[in-house]
């Protein structure tokens, strides 16, 4: 058996800047990625976030609000359904879309419903999907054996606690980034002497750094008046506590900043459980059996540990990061790597490799059970 794993593709609907992924860059390598794996005659599945729903839909409340507050030209878009979403991501996503469906009509294709994808596991999610030519099977935690080894996969979204829910404050931020922030930077542009680049906002990680990069590209006047409109909007859709209906005045850029520091940890919290887990020493969600490989995405930090263990041999966390591109401030280089895990068996020994499809399938890590 042959099993290849990606995760946090992010297709969205957008063509422009502030987009996630970009077909006329990515696209290409998706396709040969296809390719490579109908030639093994292997199964992909796609950890979580494959698409980017979440990023297509306004906040639920207060955007007119933001707009007007921001003098903003033009009307928010509207809530769409399901099956449109899917149709969108179709259109910006020409390449992409259709080497994946190509895929599942040669090989077993699963897709694990992420956060930003959740929609996918609800009602009407398989039609939308079959209608862009992705005929998959779901599943909100795969468990295969190689080589006589339990491997789990999930998406990881589960040990976060502002994205283990729907609609919960995880979405609400990437609502508010894609539909206020990067409409309002677009119109507004930077200040002067500085190069800005909308698509930067939502290549962050933890996505509240938005606040930090935003104090370089605008003047004081206007980020004061945007922090504040944030903030409510924010609120409004329940990120923020409101006291009284009067949203705190001690909400301070330092304060959020501090926020982000606490957030940027989940990756080490996302490693410590997967762990224990290979440890026995707690249950993955979906009552997933004990592993001896476990894979995440989600964090979109790419990560590799061996675990040693006495009893059942070494056990291996992978956690797959994105496919998006990643940004940690408001002007470095971002990391551009695709990584993409393959597992197989070897003999009768399992081998699994991590290999950077960024850069000509270069092998990054390498693991083979004793």
């Amino acid at each position: 058996m042959i099993l290849y794993v990606i995760s946090d593709v992010h297709l969205d609907g957008e063509s422009s800047e502030g987009t996630l992924f970009d077909d006329r860059k990515t696209g290409p390598t998706v396709a040969s990625l296809c390719e490579r794996i109908a030639r093994e005659n292997a199964e992909l599945v796609l950890a979580g976030d494959a698409l980017d729903l979440t990023s297509m839909m306004p906040p639920r409340k207060g955007l007119d609000r933001f707009y007007e507050k921001m003098e903003m030209h033009g009307e928010p878009p509207p809530r769409r359904d399901v099956a449109a979403l899917c149709a969108r991501v179709r259109e910006a996503n020409p390449t992409a879309v259709e080497a994946l469906g190509r895929l599942c009509s040669r090989v077993p294709v699963t897709l694990i419903p992420g956060n930003h994808d959740r929609h996918l596991g609800e009602p009407g999610g398989a039609e939308a999907l079959s209608a862009i030519g992705f005929r998959v099977r779901m599943e909100p935690s795969v468990v295969r054996k190689i080589a006589d080894r339990t491997v789990v996969l999930q998406h990881g979204h589960e040990l976060d606690e502002g994205n283990h829910e729907r609609e919960g404050t995880g979405e609400v931020m990437t609502q508010v980034l894609h539909q206020a922030v990067i409409p309002f930077l677009r119109e507004k542009g930077p200040k002067r002497g500085v190069r800005m680049d909308p698509s930067r906002v939502v290549a962050l990680r933890p996505e509240e750094a938005v606040v930090s990069v935003l104090e370089r590209w605008l003047d004081e006047k206007t980020f004061r008046k945007f922090f504040r409109a944030l903030l409510s909007l924010l609120a409004t859709n329940g990120y923020l506590p409101r006291v009284a209906g009067i949203l705190s005045p001690f909400i301070s850029a330092d304060r959020v900043r501090r926020a982000i520091e606490e957030q940027d940890r989940l990756w080490e919290s996302t490693a410590f459980t997967a762990i224990r887990a290979l440890e026995g020493r707690c249950k993955l969600p979906h009552d997933a059996p004990q592993p001896d490989v476990v894979v995440f995405g989600h964090t979109h930090v790419l990560d590799w540990a061996v675990q040693e263990r006495k009893k059942r041999g070494d056990g291996l966390y992978v956690n797959l990061g994105t496919w998006t591109e990643r940004c940690f401030d408001a002007s470095s280089p971002p990391d551009l790597s695709l990584p993409v895990l393959r597992l197989d068996d070897e003999e009768g020994r399992l081998r699994v490799s991590l290999l950077d499809f960024a850069d000509g399938t270069r092998e990054l890590q390498r693991f083979e059970s004793a």
